[in-house]
């Protein structure tokens, strides 16, 4: 099968459920973003450190640092408890808080949403009140734990010196020097920690409130990306749904992908019906050329009943094989001649003098008379129409003409419609002459008699 047959079946054939499953998210989408259902954000702006990150590394470092303080439950806690808000809880307002980072200065941009604007500013404000005293004061705990630790250090390192001059001995003397210089290695660790934490802007003690929180603002509920984000996972589950559907129950692609498998020529295709005044589908419009084509695959074949078959419903086919037996009916018969019986071969007659070369099939008793009685003349004259009916019609009982089969097949036809008549063919013994595509997108004909 190629690549264009088996677009068509799955985008071609399953279009409108692609469109319904592209379209329904972004639905979806746009009635949960209601107007009436917006958020509001509030925006406080703190500076967490004077010191400026020299490389990106330190400023990705203190953007975590600032986002996993502001949202630590102590922090928020803290930040409802001064608010005084007592209807949210600590997770749903971490859950709202977002941090960001402008450019890659220390200044960081702290956002809170929430349903109601006045919880939004003031749970905004309390953050950044919090946030900044964690930098500052005693809750920032690695600083306060370095300088306790540089403190301690220190008085015991002048301790230890203050006891050096009174040494009785000298391994006293050396007991006690060994004892400052693990102290001063000591210090120097703790220094070097203490300056790598500032160097971070961590544990300098300078942060500060730029900007308090301001007026909450509506959040827009839905922006253009939050629609084609919904359309593309619609779209995606779209091709995969008709790609299983196309698994389970596969159809054909097409009039001449059809006519392929059966190894059948495409005789034409049913345009659509004109409509009435009254807005009823009138007979259908077959144009010359597949006329034209059937009767020249009827006579090839030596068939004199042509049957139609396929999907649609009964009375569809019957009008059909009526309006092709009304058209093959009316047309030009040839003139009838009298031919010698001894030019009569397998029924037919070649006529190559007045009537252009033709060959003319003859009928039963046109050929027994030339059998029986060979030195007389046969009349040639036109041979009876050949007949068209829809499969329903067939009386297989008394009719015992030769049959042929034409399958009347949609654009994109199950594969199981294909199985039907492959068996049809078997059972009957029919041969297929040809395939008609159906372009009328579900025929509802009606009957001369519905019109009257």
């Amino acid at each position: 099968m190629e690549f264009n047959e088996a677009l068509r079946r799955t985008i071609g054939g399953h279009w409108r459920l692609l469109v319904l499953l592209v379209v329904l998210p972004m639905v979806v989408a746009a009635a949960v973003g209601l107007p009436g259902s917006s958020p509001y954000v509030s925006k406080a702006r703190v500076q967490a450190s004077a010191t400026l990150p020299t490389t990106d590394v330190q400023a990705n470092a203190m953007l975590s640092r600032v986002r996993a303080v502001v949202t630590s439950g102590s922090i928020v806690n803290a930040a409802l408890q001064k608010a005084d808000i007592t209807n949210r809880s600590a997770a749903a307002v971490a859950h709202r808080t977002k941090v960001s980072r402008l450019g890659g200065s220390a200044v960081f941009t702290i956002k809170v949403t929430d349903r109601e604007p006045r919880t939004a500013e003031k749970l905004a404000g309390a953050l950044s009140e919090e946030l900044v005293a964690f930098f500052n004061g005693s809750g920032n705990l690695l600083t306060t734990e370095l300088l306790d630790r540089q403190a301690t250090l220190q008085d015991e390192r002048v301790r230890v010196a203050g006891q050096l001059p009174d040494a009785d001995s000298a391994a006293e003397s050396g007991r006690l020097t060994a004892q400052l210089g693990a102290l001063d290695q000591q210090l120097l660790d703790v220094q070097a920690a203490l300056r790598a934490a500032q160097a971070d802007g961590l544990g300098d003690r300078t942060a500060s409130l730029l900007s308090s929180a301001g007026d909450a603002v509506a959040v827009p509920p839905l922006t253009g990306v939050d629609l084609a984000l919904a359309g593309a996972i619609g779209l995606v589950a779209g091709l995969l749904t008709v790609t299983l559907l196309e698994v389970f129950r596969p159809h054909v692609a097409g009039r001449y992908a059809f006519g392929r498998e059966l190894a059948a020529p495409v005789l034409g295709r049913l345009s659509k019906a004109p409509r009435g005044a009254n807005g009823s589908v009138d007979r259908p419009v077959i144009d010359d050329g597949t006329v034209v084509a059937l009767r020249r695959a009827a006579a090839r074949a030596q068939s004199e009943t042509i049957v139609l078959t396929g999907p649609g419903p009964q009375s569809r086919l019957a009008v059909l094989a009526e309006v092709f037996q009304d058209r093959m009916a009316a047309a030009t018969a040839d003139p009838p001649a009298q031919v010698p019986a001894t030019d009569v071969h397998n029924g037919r007659y070649a006529d190559g003098n007045g009537a252009g070369g033709r060959v003319r099939t003859l009928t039963r008793e046109q050929v027994r008379q030339a059998v029986t009685t060979p030195d007389t003349f046969v009349s040639a004259g036109p041979a009876p129409p050949v007949r068209v009916r829809a499969l329903h019609q067939v009386d297989d009982a008394s009719d015992s003409t030769r049959h042929a089969l034409v399958a009347v097949e949609p654009e994109l036809a199950p594969y199981a419609e294909l199985r039907r008549v492959q068996n049809l063919m078997a059972t009957t013994g029919w041969p297929l002459i040809g395939i008609l595509g159906d372009g009328t997108g579900g025929l509802r004909a009606r009957t001369r008699s519905e019109r009257a």
